[in-house]
């Protein structure tokens, strides 16, 4: 099924206020900027958040929907759990690097959401995702379990976002695909026991 002009129209209105937070930084745009931007008035524009926080809390909730949805699809495939892991890493870093607007904003202007709970039961969701992965690899004996749960899920999480974003800005010569299989090279080496 298509989708309606309404959620083409939310995509094209948090997409532009996504690439003018990036560049400006969220306090230094204005409401005027971003409906001049998107060709709108700001009666308009209010349409779609009641203020430049409420469109702020949008970005970050679809992105952190999107990243939950690929989860759900990847947990509900019938591959073994170290695959559905890597599956979510390349769609984890591959996400960083074509959204990277967004990316930049979450990290950057979090403090200023207005509902920092929805954020964080859904981050949170997403993480119990990867550590429900990650659990079902060490009981498979395919990943460490000396090391805890925590340390492993953040640190999935922060090499599948650093180096995507250091991708982006630098490109050094290598693919995106180069990148990813590099740092799920890195997460494997540190969470695996070495053959003896």
């Amino acid at each position: 099924m298509g989708r309606s002009r309404q959620e083409e129209l939310t995509d094209s209105v948090l997409e532009a206020a996504s690439n003018l937070f990036a560049e400006k930084g969220f306090h230094e745009t204005s409401t005027d900027e971003l409906a001049n931007r998107l060709g709108i008035s700001k009666p308009t524009l209010y349409k779609y958040g009641s203020s430049k926080a409420a469109i702020l809390q949008a970005i970050v909730r679809r992105n952190h929907e999107r990243a939950l949805d690929e989860a759900r699809r990847i947990a509900a495939g019938k591959a073994a759990s170290l695959d559905q892991l890597r599956e979510l890493f390349r769609f984890h870093t591959h996400f960083a690097i074509e959204h990277r607007h967004e990316v930049r904003i979450i990290d950057g202007e979090r403090h200023r959401l207005t509902d920092r709970d929805e954020i964080d039961r859904l981050a949170g969701e997403y993480l119990s995702f990867i550590k429900s992965l990650i659990t079902d690899a060490q009981k498979s004996g395919e990943l460490r379990d000396d090391i805890p749960l925590e340390l492993i899920a953040r640190s999935f999480i922060a090499l599948a976002l650093g180096p995507s974003k250091w991708f982006v800005e630098k490109k050094k010569g290598l693919s995106e695909e180069e990148v990813i299989e590099a740092n799920w090279s890195l997460f494997m080496r540190g969470s695996t026991r070495s053959k003896k």
